[in-house]
């Protein structure tokens, strides 16, 4: 394999060698305006194209950025609601945002332009005359853009504007031919380089900080004079605002921290070379911070601009500038230009965005890493101008790889010492331990994705895990297998080599093999494109005539190499490096007195816990630990946790006990969690636990197969002491009825379309085997008095149950089929459900259709608790998975406890002896519940419709169908409180005759969804919160 690759990287050199490397270029000249009130730029803008390519061209493509937010299906509006950002589809016209005004000319000729209907920004125009190589054209245009809010980037909040991505730009044309990109906001750009020379008119008080040198004297010096001033307080501004309502005037006071703009208008000048971009920001309350750095005798100015309140955030900032230019020009290149300056704004692209010289923070980021972060872009980006919309990890992932080694050489002593030494090895590693949790756990969960891809076919928390931090990982890798002063040389030389380039991933590579005889397709040809896990682990440590061997060994399909650590106590003694193996292989270790062998914490591993062998004692791996709560499990470790455990409900009371789980980020192939508890009104042990066991195969159908044992055992009767109404039945005391539950399960999950689709598709077959005890009664020869005992009943059931979700943002919606069997029936369950979303945020109308059959097998009386039942209540759960407080009550509190399931009423009615709405063939149902405009009270509106078999027979009044509507109070949907208002005749006639009852507030029903709660998948609802 190693020689094919070598000879692959030769046929690129010598590719590259026979075609000489070429880019175009691109002069740009810009005026433009600010007008402040209506969040305007009035511009016009003159580019010079050189074709420097071997190619004669007939047209060129034209980025229209502003257009992204002109309507909500743009490829940046799909993508925002892909990822589940839904400001930009519900912000009102005039805060989104346009560029038009255009009137493009080539060499003074008139030309027209054209785009697609849901691609306004890339715009095509046809050249007049072909461009042959060598020639050049001018192209001017005059244009308009509104500034949107804050979306993405370019944006305005309020007098505060953030102005990137904002001109017509050419697309760049390369070896690879054309690539026109629509915006968006997971995934940036790719720029030719050229000259920029802007000239922007605005408000003489608005403070200004751009790309490049400033050419304005008067303007720099006013610049100057703000940076030595102290720093001020906010101060606000009262603003009364009057309007005309039913012929009186009504004044609003307002208060901003935005001063008046000034009637003085002013022109400022910008100007650089070598960049392939150019951005502004504008702020009329910005204080200022300035310094210089001195490289290699070249004085780079420093500037920092930002809020007052933010003062203590962004007091390093020009330090952390500086130490950017120092660490990346170390280890890189110099920096060329004359100015880097950061400044804050609020961003919705990440914590901050880069751009040539220039870099935005939003509010909320001001922290080091994310200022040397983006600074740090000047070099991986600015400089290195790759592709990064089909490579993003070649500017982001080895940028996060720098940003972490500076921020790992600040924190560590200046002493030059070997502790020093490795003690900033440690830093480098401890910067990025916690992101490596959060990579096992997608790995872990299988929802890992390859670096190798474009920035459209990630899901959000993959293009920051993936694309940043395990790009960063495995150069961390590269540079142990290398060897360091080798891999620095190559950076040096890759830098060196392509800056003011664009740099294509084979590009890097071919550097990179100058400086090794070592094979890199490990990582650039195998690693890069893999989403399984990496997981190496270490066993069967023998030491025999002072000479030790080790086993390690990995499951992915090519070949890994690794480094070994022995230690001896806290000490490292000797580290072994292995070369790229498959499966497993027999390392030597030269050292015979070591006490323990750790995989190396440079080589890339998402499964800490096997990744360490100790020479002496029982647990080779180290003694599990046992903790408090929850926890991770990033320090090779496995780890038990306690936390209490409580309960309630009315036959066994208050519960309390001792949840037992190993339940951590990242996850474990095996999890479990244990309750056992105490009852204290039965006196008895109960509880429940739950144990799985997650398998990944490698299959084109399945993701995940998971198989699961529940069990559960409480009390679900109870019977008070005393005598009954005749006085033949005595209770002699508290007793009490007990079931038990055991139920294994396998759940298949089958591949998603592709990694960013909202679909997840689900079977699962479950058997069930319960146990209940029941009260029975026999007479008492000594005293004639029928006296109770308990009986036991054993029923078998089996369930299997498909389910598919599309859990797109807007109108979700699901459905599933399930069959259930017991010894006398089958039951066959069919449920869609769908959310219409209304055009306001977080509302919608929910609808729900159900419909059952049944089949009784066996003509048996009592199989009338399997039969369906327009209202789901606690005596039809025989497969005991919801929750109840009084599971069999006829009567009292746990009477009014429902469950949405089958017919999904809401009004139960335990006191007849076949319940309204019960059928032993078919029944089917419709649920409605819509949100109200009340903001964020948490209030809906329902109605439900349920017909069943022989319902005209069956409901005393002869209706064909029962129904009920009211008001519904949702606790995220966990707890439901219903008051119904609206009832059918048969439900009226029950309230009225049975229970005597008229009081609206009598007929308050309650659900409590627990078992949508799945604690063994705890660890992805963490991940799926943090990616929102």
């Amino acid at each position: 394999m190693k020689y094919y690759y070598l000879l692959f990287l030769l046929s690129i050199s010598f590719k590259n060698f026979g075609q000489t490397y070429w880019q175009q270029k691109v002069d740009t000249r810009i005026d433009v305006t600010l007008d402040d009130r209506k969040h305007m730029l009035h511009g016009f803008e003159t580019f010079v194209y050189t074709n420097h390519s071997p190619d004669t061209l007939q047209f060129l493509y034209i980025h229209l950025w502003p257009n992204a937010y002109s309507n909500d299906h743009t490829p940046f509006a799909e993508q925002q609601y892909r990822n589940k950002h839904t400001d930009f589809y519900f912000a009102k016209n005039h805060d989104r945002g346009f560029i038009d005004s255009l009137q493009f000319a080539v060499n003074g000729t008139d030309v027209a332009y054209f785009y697609g209907e849901n691609t306004p920004d890339i715009a095509r125009i046809n050249l007049p005359m072909p461009l042959a190589p060598g020639n050049q054209i001018t192209v001017t245009t005059p244009f308009r853009v509104k500034i949107p809010k804050v979306f993405s980037r370019l944006g305005h909040t309020n007098q505060a504007y953030y102005i990137s991505q904002w001109f017509p730009k050419p697309a760049v044309y390369d070896r690879k031919g054309w690539h026109p990109l629509s915006y968006l906001d997971l995934g940036e750009f790719y720029s030719e380089f050229g000259s920029y020379d802007i000239y922007i008119t605005l408000p003489e008080n608005y403070v200004v900080m751009a790309t490049g040198n400033l050419q304005t004297e008067k303007e720099e010096k006013w610049l100057d004079s703000l940076s030595k001033l102290p720093i001020r307080k906010d101060t606000l501004r009262k603003i009364i605002t009057t309007k005309i309502v039913n012929g009186q005037k009504k004044h609003t006071v307002t208060y901003t921290d935005f001063p008046e703009s000034a009637t003085q208008m002013k022109t400022i000048h910008f100007t650089e070379n070598k960049v392939h971009d150019f951005a502004w920001f504008a702020d009329k309350r910005w204080v200022f911070r300035k310094d210089t750095v001195l490289q290699n005798n070249h004085e780079i100015t420093t500037w920092s601009a930002f809020l007052p309140s933010y003062e203590k955030q962004w007091k390093k900032s020009n330090t952390y500038l500086a130490q950017t230019i120092k660490h990346y020009g170390n280890w890189l290149g110099a920096y060329p230009y004359q100015t880097i300056k950061a400044v804050q704004g609020d961003m919705k692209a990440g914590g901050g965005m880069e751009y040539p010289t220039i870099t935005i923070i939003d509010k909320n980021a001001g922290e080091q890493s994310v200022i040397i972060h983006e600074a740090g872009h000047n070099w991986f980006y600015g400089m290195l101008a790759s592709n990064e919309r089909d490579h993003a990890w070649m500017d982001e992932g080895l940028n996060t790889y720098y940003e972490q080694k500076t921020v790992a050489a600040l924190s560590q002593t200046k002493k030059d010492s070997l502790s020093t030494r490795t003690t900033k090895r440690k830093n480098e590693i401890s910067v990025s331990l916690n992101m490596r949790t959060i990579l096992a756990q997608l790995a872990a969960s299988g929802n890992d994705q390859a670096i190798a891809q474009t920035a459209a076919k990630f899901r959000e928390i993959n293009y920051g895990m993936d694309v940043y931090y395990k790009t960063a990982e495995f150069m961390r890798w590269l540079e142990i297998y290398m060897g360091k002063d080798s891999f620095a040389l190559a950076m040096q030389d890759y830098f060196e080599t392509w800056k003011f380039k664009h740099p294509y991933p084979d590009d890097f590579v071919a550097v990179l093999q100058k400086h090794t005889d070592k094979d890199l397709s490990w990582l650039f040809k195998d690693a890069f494109y893999s989403d399984k896990r990496f997981d190496f682990s270490l066993k069967n440590g023998i030491t025999k005539n002072n000479f030790s061997t080790v086993v390690l060994s990995h499951q992915l399909p090519f070949a890994l190499p690794a480094s070994i650590q022995a230690y001896q106590g806290d000490s490292i003694l000797k580290t072994v490096s292995v070369a790229p193996f498959t499966g497993s292989t027999v390392v030597e270790i030269p050292a015979n007195n070591w006490t323990k062998l750790k995989l190396a914490p440079e080589v890339f591993d998402e499964n800490s816990v096997n990744n360490t062998f100790k020479r002496k004692g029982i647990f080779k791996r180290g003694i599990p630990s046992i903790k408090p709560f929850f926890g991770f499990t990033e320090d090779r470790r496995r780890k038990i946790f306690l936390l209490p455990a409580i309960g309630f409900n009315k036959y066994d009371g208050f519960e309390g006990g001792l949840l037992i789980h190993n339940l951590t980020i990242p996850e474990t192939k095996l999890k479990f969690a244990f309750a056992p508890m105490y009852g204290f009104h039965s006196k008895q042990f109960i509880g429940a636990g739950s144990v799985c066991y997650v398998i990944q195969p490698n299959s084109s159908i399945f993701k995940e197969i998971t198989v699961q044992l529940d069990a559960k055992t409480f009390h679900n009767q109870s019977l008070l002491p005393g005598f009954n109404r005749d006085s033949s039945v005595y209770i002699p005391n508290n007793t009490f009825a007990q079931y038990y539950k055991v139920a294994p399960s396998l759940l298949f999950r089958f591949k998603e379309p592709s990694f960013t689709s909202p679909i997840t598709r689900t079977l699962l077959v479950k058997a069930f085997f319960i146990n209940e005890e029941d009260f029975s009664f026999a007479k008492d020869h000594t005293d004639s008095l029928f006296k109770p005992f308990i009986s036991q009943q054993a029923n078998n059931y089996a369930l299997v149950r498909y389910v598919h979700n599309n859990m797109r943002t807007f109108n979700p919606f699901s459905y599933s089929g399930e069959a259930q069997w017991g010894k006398n029936f089958i039951k066959l369950n069919l449920e869609a459900n769908l959310r219409i979303d209304y055009h306001a945020k977080n509302k919608a109308l929910h609808v729900r259709v159900y419909g059952g059959k049944f089949f009784d097998l066996g003509n048996n009386i009592s199989n009338d608790r399997y039969y369906l039942n327009s209202t789901f209540t606690g005596v039809n759960d025989y497969l005991y998975e919801d929750t109840y407080l009084g599971r069999t009550d006829r009567s009292g509190f746990g009477v009014h406890q429902i469950s949405m399931r089958e017919g999904g009423l809401k009004v139960p009615t335990p006191l007849y002896a076949s319940p309204l709405g019960r059928s032993d063939n078919w029944l089917a149902s419709i649920n409605l519940k819509t949100d109200l405009p009340l903001g964020k009270i948490p209030l809906r509106i329902f109605a439900d419709v349920a017909s069943f078999a022989d319902a005209g027979r069956l409901n005393p009044s002869g209706s064909k169908t029962l129904f009920d509507a009211g008001l519904e109070l949702y606790i995220f949907d966990i707890v439901n409180v219903y008051l119904p208002l609206v009832y059918s005749k048969d439900y009226n006639d029950y309230r009225k005759s049975i229970l005597g009852r008229t009081n609206i507030f009598d007929g308050i029903t309650f659900s409590i969804n627990l078992q949508s709660l799945n604690w063994l998948q705890a660890a992805r609802g963490v991940m799926k919160l943090g990616s929102r």
